[in-house]
This record gives C-alpha cells, structure tokens and sequence, in this order.
C-alpha cells in the first residue's frame, strides 16, 4: 500500500480547493446550467417512475385491505344472522314441546319485532295483535314454560308485552318447595326480580325455581300456574319490619335475545 508523502497531499487539497472555487465560479455565471438540465432529464423520468410505481402500491394495497375489511363485515352480519336463525330455531321447538306439555291450552306464537326504543321500559312489541286474538292481560311465555311477562297494550296487528322485570309488573309466585309471596319487577332500580312477601319462617334455597303460583289468593288474572319466573338468586333473603321476608331472583331468560314467544290466551281452564 503506498502512501502520500507530504508534497502530495499539500497537492491534492490545493486542487481540490481550486476545482471547487471553479465549480461555484462557472455555476454563478449559470454556465453549468446545460449540464445540470442535462442531469435532470436523466435523472427525473426515473425518480418520477418510481414515484408511480410507489403510489400504485399503495392504491392497491388500500384496495385490498378495504376489500377485506368488506369481507370481514359482511361474514359477521353473517354470523349473526345465522346465531339468530339458531336461536329461533331452539326457541320454536322448546313452545312445540310446550304445547305438547299442555294440550289443553291454546298458544299462539308471534315474532319479537323490537324493544323499547328509549330502553326506559322493559317491553317487547310482537307481530300479532286483535286480528288474531291477542287480548290485553294474556300472559306471555318464552323459550317453554318461562313466564316472561303480559299483554298490556293490543292494536290490530301488534301489541306490546312489558316484561316482568318492569317495575309496573309483578305476579304471584311460589317457591318450588313451598313458600308464596308476590315477584316485582326491579329492572329500573338496579335489579332483575324480587320475591316478596314471603312467610318470615320459609327459608329459600338459591338455585330454588320461583313460579307462578296457583293459590286463589295470590294468582294474577290469566295468568297459569307453574310457569318458571326463575331461580332464587345467591344473596340472603332481607326481612321487611321482621314480619316477611324478601329473596332475589334471577330470570332463566336472556330477554334481549329472544327470536320468538308465545301468547297463552286460554290455559283450559
């Protein structure tokens, strides 16, 4: 490897500083401009087809991400139009098995159409109204024999069920193993269903089914006996002045996601 003495390198700066005052001499005078238009017309054609060639592939890769983001959407519309044609489904053959539970009873099924828009109240309006025989009162039962609420308004093709965790509902009820008292709807104060009224001695088991009770004392007009309303929620009963008591109780409907009920407009009786 041979290296430059001292002469040499004093040299090389000397002409490198001299060609540079040179360069800035000539562009200041513009006569450097043709060499320079020259570099351009060389040089921009291509910058400016890789440019294209750039934005090409961002064109396309936002097509095809936007392609399937559409493809994403439309099979999860899909898959919730399929989850509600099963439910429907399941529903449909749990009021078949119902009616052949009870025979004697006549049953009409109706299609949920919407809740309350406002979500102040807990109702649902149905695709069948007085043209086929629906009649305020009537109570409403879902997914077999779950007592979800009743009739409380009626028009020519639709009506309004207000379920029972309303605050205006309730319905007599008793204990699967003995016990009676009436269920509040408790939606709008922060709970699902209260149990009142009970005996101060009977002693609610949680898990224990809650239904609607025969005693002529305590049933609510057309409304049947032995509807579920639910189960016997896990906290304590509360005692009300020491002379009843008071037990949580839990819906086994998920009302928000019903598909269809049943209208029991006579129990045979």
């Amino acid at each position: 490897m041979t290296t430059l003495n001292t002469r040499q390198t004093i040299f090389l700066v000397v002409l490198f500083v001299v060609t540079s005052l040179a360069f800035i001499q000539l562009d200041s005078r513009r006569a450097l401009d043709p060499v320079k238009d020259a570099m351009r017309g060389i040089v921009g054609p291509v910058a400016s087809q890789v440019g294209h060639v750039g934005a090409r592939g961002d064109a396309a890769m936002e097509r095809e991400i936007a392609a399937v983001k559409a493809e994403r959407d439309q099979l999860a519309a899909e898959n919730a139009q399929l989850k509600a044609a099963v439910r429907e489904v399941e529903q449909l053959r749990l009021q078949a098995k119902l009616q052949q539970d009870r025979p004697t009873w006549k049953m009409l099924q109706a299609r949920v159409q919407a809740p309350d828009p406002t979500d102040q109240q807990k109702f649902l309006t149905i695709d069948k109204g007085a043209r086929n025989g629906v009649e305020v009162g009537m109570a409403v039962v879902a997914q077999g024999p779950n007592y979800i609420g009743q009739v409380t308004e009626v028009w020519e093709d639709s009506s309004r069920v207000m379920l029972i965790i309303d605050v205006s509902q309730r319905v007599g009820a008793r204990l699967e193993d003995g016990g009676d008292g009436v269920v509040f709807g408790v939606w709008q104060n922060g709970g699902r269903l209260e149990l009142r009224y009970l005996d101060r001695d009977a002693q609610p088991a949680p898990g224990e089914l809650v239904l609607t009770t025969d005693s002529p004392t305590l049933r609510t007009a057309r409304v049947p006996g032995g509807l579920i309303v639910g189960r016997v929620g896990d906290a304590p009963p509360s005692s009300a002045k020491g002379d009843t008591k008071t037990a949580p109780v839990i819906p086994l409907v998920a009302f928000e996601r019903l598909e269809v009920i049943t209208v029991v407009l006579t129990d045979g009786s």
